[in-house]
């Protein structure tokens, strides 16, 4: 599985399209951190934490996180190379898991490349280093979220924009969940389990949300490739 792993990230790193995500990520997110630093209104005073940005980041990450995965299985199946994966001593499982593994490395790789943020807040504050730690924890998970149902939606046809409106459409849906669904779609929706990570406190719901999301669409995934297999 590990080769698989280490193929996806290359193929992901030598693509422009990646270079392009990465690049609007760092910027909006940048640009979104200064913004919030640089506040001059007394009622809006600059404070030592990321939660002005966090949630401008998760929205972010709504919209490219379908261009990461877009191309995961629906170019292999394009290109005819999903049947030569097939025929390795690889089960349906691996296969996907390595996958999502693949993309959920190169999100963690896009956050890692924001630490500068929380680097600045110590350099200039006294910020709450478990409150930073969380909200990473809470957009690793959030992302970890979305890049499984762009896996699925790519499992599910051979054109990548294709797979990258789906998965948008889905994404946009269980976000506003919260805001049309009442009660039980406020449950439901990704968005509102990110709250918690974002003002320090670690909720074990939310945890186990994001993890049974992240495995349901992946179980998802692996089914609908071993129903093909069928076919």
């Amino acid at each position: 599985m590990w080769p698989l792993i280490k193929k996806d990230i290359k193929v992901h790193l030598k693509s422009p399209v990646f270079a392009v995500v990465a690049s609007l990520f760092l910027f909006l997110t940048g640009f979104a951190f200064t913004a919030q630093m640089t506040q001059a209104l007394p009622q809006h005073l600059p404070e030592a934490s990321l939660r002005g940005t966090l949630y401008f980041m998760a929205v972010i990450l709504l919209f490219i996180s379908p261009f990461l995965t877009m191309r995961s299985i629906a170019e292999e199946r394009r290109s005819g190379t999903i049947e030569l994966l097939k025929t390795l001593p690889l089960s349906d499982l691996k296969l996907v898991l390595g996958k999502f593994l693949a993309v959920w490395i190169l999100h963690a790789l896009l956050l890692i490349l924001t630490l500068e943020f929380p680097l600045l807040l110590i350099l200039i504050g006294e910020p709450e280093g478990g409150t930073m730690l969380l909200s990473y924890l809470g957009l690793l998970l959030l992302g970890g979220a979305f890049l499984s149902v762009g896996l699925f939606c790519s499992s599910l046809t051979r054109n990548q924009m294709v797979a990258a409106i789906l998965t948008f459409v889905v994404l946009i849906t269980l976000w506003f969940l919260s805001d049309s669904g009442g009660p039980i779609g406020e449950t439901i929706s990704v968005i509102t389990h990110l709250d918690s990570f974002g003002t320090g406190v670690f909720d074990l719901s939310d945890f186990l949300y994001y993890l049974l999301f992240i495995f349901g669409f992946l179980f998802l995934t692996v089914r609908w490739m071993e129903a093909e297999r069928w076919k």
